[in-house]
């Protein structure tokens, strides 16, 4: 019996909806037919007028099909999370982003992929173990996420995209060295850009690849595009720009750090989070040796810190593509500089968004290693 009563509620409910959707199709046809007729009985044999009014809707019927046929783009939602981390890693970020994205978007494409990360109390056959493990998780990530680039290189290349990482600052920046030379289809990212871009040097550069969207702290929204990845981030800062970018980090002229005389490699030290220690304990580490993501142990002969000021960076697309820049303009100068370093390897110590690590290690990371934090010293190991 109460099978029969669900089931007529059904039948119900669905002649319900079915009456109602022939109720409103015949009323939008009798509004429709009735129209003219009105028309007519206002502006009486008023053709050129009439005519006129008939290709203005019509343009307006095609504008507004056009727009709700416009791609949106599509959201790659790339989340890493590390294995043995040091605290539990929250699926609240990556959920928030695969919510983003479908809102936001035409269609949305997930690669999870748990990276192995060694224990403070590993020795260094498990540490190679993991780093070759590392190693291969990202590779993988890379290669899925290029998958899906070539299919929508070949469908419409034209096509939006938003590129959303959650990951580990090392595994982010190294994540973005790969896609440095990822240049077989030109992606446009959300915001409108023109088919080609020009730098101030004149050359000419593909069109954007992708947009990196920040989880935003402030209430208003959850996520904004932070960084457009495109060779204008090469460019130099204007005047104006240093000026503004002076607001938000500053290059430490004279930092407190005993370089090792006999050092083999330099630091940069890029502090862009509110993590008052993080500056002094990268200096103590780079000047007494640590192990970075290619477990070599070596000391540092000198460093450039970039410092924030304690606030966030203004969660805007312009000041974080304009710290970005301001940080590969500041290392430039730095090198420049000191001719007498440049034999030696570049270590990275950072506390930055992902969206900013990423986007350094689009542009820098073919010459630059990262080191994991905390900061930890081992057996140096030198094989690859």
């Amino acid at each position: 019996m109460g099978r029969s009563r669900g089931r007529a509620k059904v039948v119900v409910e669905g002649a319900s909806r079915w009456t109602v959707a022939a109720l409103a199709g015949v009323a939008a046809a009798v509004a429709a037919g009735t129209v003219p007729d009105v028309i007519k009985s206002w502006l009486g044999d008023q053709r050129a007028f009439l005519t006129v009014l008939c290709v203005v809707a019509a343009a307006v019927f095609a504008g507004i099909n056009l727009w709700q046929q416009r791609s949106k783009g599509v959201g790659i939602v790339i989340a890493l999370p590390r294995k043995n981390w040091r605290a539990s890693w929250s699926e609240q970020w990556s959920a928030a982003a695969v919510a983003h994205a479908r809102r936001h978007h035409d269609s949305c494409f997930v690669v999870r992929r748990d990276v192995e990360g060694a224990r403070p109390d590993d020795d260094m056959r498990a540490r190679k173990a993991a780093r070759e493990a590392r190693k291969d998780t990202l590779e993988l990530a890379y290669e899925l996420v290029n998958a899906r680039l070539t299919e929508l290189s070949e469908a419409d290349p034209s096509t939006p995209i938003s590129l959303y990482v959650n990951a580990a600052l090392p595994d982010a920046f190294e994540l973005g060295a790969m896609f440095k030379f990822n240049v077989h289809r030109r992606l446009h990212g959300v915001a409108a850009f023109p088919a080609r871009e020009r730098t101030v040097t004149g050359e000419d550069e593909p069109a954007v690849p992708f947009v990196l969207p920040q989880r935003a702290e402030l209430a208003e929204s959850d996520f904004f595009p932070a960084v457009r990845i495109s060779g204008r981030l090469k460019d130099p800062l204007s005047p104006a720009e240093a000026v503004r970018a002076a607001k938000i980090a500053r290059v430490v002229e004279e930092p407190e750090f005993p370089g090792a005389a006999d050092g083999e490699a330099v630091a940069l030290v890029v502090h862009l989070a509110e993590n008052p220690r993080m500056v002094a304990e990268a200096l103590r580490a780079a000047a007494e040796g640590c192990l970075d993501v290619e477990l070599r142990q070596e000391r540092c002969r000198a460093a450039l810190v970039i410092d924030g000021v304690p606030a966030n960076i203004p969660e805007t697309t312009a000041d974080f593509e304009l710290i970005v820049r301001y940080v590969h303009s500041a290392w430039l100068e730095w090198v420049a500089a000191r001719p007498q370093l440049a034999g030696l390897r570049v270590r990275l110590f950072v506390a930055a968004p992902a969206s900013v690590v990423f986007a350094l290690g689009w542009l820098m990371g073919h010459t630059i290693t990262p080191v994991p934090h905390p900061y930890e010293q081992g057996e140096p190991c030198t094989s690859s």
